[in-house]
């Protein structure tokens, strides 16, 4: 069983109602969701469908408002997800945001008449955990943007306060916290924004599934390995290189984009010759190996394009090697397939 919080504002401004709110009073208190990676998953790890017991709370669109669950995280609270909802009078599709702005803005005063404007909140933007982002995106809801724009005004303010809130609590860190904005009803139907919440919801409970593409380049009885930089995830470890595979790719053609967008350089891909699942402790990773042609010369000679790595270099086996869990074993792979020969 998980618990989420769920919340939603009163109507504001010149809006007779709120389609938050209307969101927040539809859904059911208790649901059912199952596993929305399943089928990427495969019989390589399987998860049994989740109860979420949701707790809503409505809250109020002035400053006691916007720090309601703030206060209730700083006050020992935990949940197994946080949601936030809001009314975004202009758009035209229901939005995923990523980020809270460090600026309160207000366009018009909030239910109390209070009209800040272009105020610091804090110290900086706050996002929502990389893990989040992922689930959002990979691959993306068709019927969910994904934004980095919460606005400037209670809804933004609202986010900011309770990511800075978990922010104070190492325990919460991995709390997923996230807010949504839907359009008005007359856009988007309530039942269609139930089920894209639904949606949202069984992603914040289950570890995405990446699709990853890798590639194999091989010359002799050596394999090549890129070490991610400073700046990338897992800094320091040796892969295969490559990177995701968005919506609509093939491996094949991921694997392409990625290494002109990586490396400055193009390659042909060939076919897939393996694949694998691997789980890391926030997501799960669908290596897929694909083997390319070209003149690996230009990777060596293109440093100054390289964009995720510090270091190439040929390998006949792991040895010292400091590789990534998810490639480990196709790496062993390819050196005993290479061995044979």
């Amino acid at each position: 069983m998980a618990r989420i919080l769920l919340t939603g504002f009163e109507p504001f401004g010149q809006n007779s109602d709120n389609v938050s709110q209307i969101i927040l009073a539809g859904i059911e208190t208790s649901i059912v969701v199952s596993d929305p990676w399943k089928k990427q998953r495969g019989k390589s790890s399987e998860f049994n469908p989740v109860t979420v017991e949701i707790e809503k709370q409505l809250l109020t669109v002035d400053e006691p408002g916007s720090l309601t669950v703030a206060n209730r995280i700083l006050e020992g609270e935990n949940w197994d997800a946080i949601i936030h909802m809001g009314l975004c009078e202009v758009c035209e599709s229901v939005r995923f945001e990523t980020r809270a702005q460090n600026i309160l803005d207000m366009r018009i005063p909030d239910n109390t008449g209070r009209q800040v404007k272009n105020q610091l909140i804090g110290e900086h933007h706050l996002w929502c955990n990389p893990s989040t982002v992922a689930a959002m995106s990979y691959p993306e809801l068709e019927s969910i943007e994904i934004s980095t724009d919460a606005g400037t005004y209670l809804c933004n303010e609202t986010y900011f306060r309770t990511l800075d809130a978990r922010s104070q609590n190492t325990i919460l860190e991995d709390l997923p916290i996230c807010f949504i904005h839907f359009p008005r009803a007359t856009k988007h139907s309530i039942e269609s924004s139930i089920v894209c919440l639904k949606e949202v919801i069984a992603r914040l409970l289950f570890k995405p599934v990446i699709n990853v593409a890798g590639a194999l380049i091989i010359e002799g009885s050596r394999f090549l390995l890129a070490r991610r930089n400073s700046e990338s995830e897992m800094p320091g470890f040796w892969e295969f290189p490559g990177g995701k595979i968005e919506r609509n790719e093939s491996a094949r053609s991921a694997i392409s984009r990625e290494l002109m967008e990586e490396f400055g350089v193009v390659f042909d891909a060939v076919k897939v010759v393996a694949k694998h699942y691997h789980e890391y402790p926030k997501f799960c990773i669908n290596l897929n190996l694909v083997q390319v042609l070209g003149d690996t010369i230009q990777i060596f000679d293109n440093k100054l394009l390289w964009s995720s790595h510090d270091e190439v270099s040929w390998f006949s086996n792991l040895e010292g090697v400091k590789i990534a869990p998810a490639d480990e074993q196709l790496a062993l792979l390819i050196i005993s397939q290479i061995s044979a020969k």
